[in-house]
């Protein structure tokens, strides 16, 4: 398995530098597919940006680690964890497409993107697995 692991404070500003992270890795484990990496980093971009919002309120104080793998099997994982505000994941859902309005789109996108997501119950916080087989 490869893996790197990635700690950043919750701030917006630093989610660019984690969709370079996130963009080296796949390239350094020979994943060159252009098209289908800007929308892993474009979804990376929507989980990250919905942890500063919804868990930590824009607060810009706390830490978000993002661990990037990949297995034998050439599934690509991504491990969001946060130690911010409980979220249910039940109540984490798309909203309608035919509801015409700015943003809430995030989930939408990560769950087109990846496929597969799951959350894990942590006693602090969340931690949210995406996974995709390359």
């Amino acid at each position: 398995m490869s893996q790197i692991r990635v700690e950043i404070e919750s701030k917006s500003s630093y989610i660019k530098a984690l969709r370079q992270v996130l963009k080296e890795f796949l390239r350094v484990n020979n994943y060159n597919e252009e098209d289908e990496i800007f929308m892993f980093e474009l979804a990376l971009n929507e989980a990250i940006a919905n942890v500063i919002e919804h868990t930590y309120n824009f607060e810009e104080n706390h830490s978000i680690n993002v661990e990037f793998s990949i297995d034998e099997e050439r599934v690509f994982c991504i491990k969001i964890r946060d130690f911010g505000r409980k979220v249910d994941p039940q109540k984490i859902q798309p909203r309608d497409l035919e509801d015409y309005r700015d943003g809430g789109l995030g989930v939408f996108i990560i769950q087109k993107v990846f496929g597969n997501m799951r959350w894990d119950d942590v006693p602090e916080g969340n931690l949210l697995y995406l996974y995709k087989k390359l």
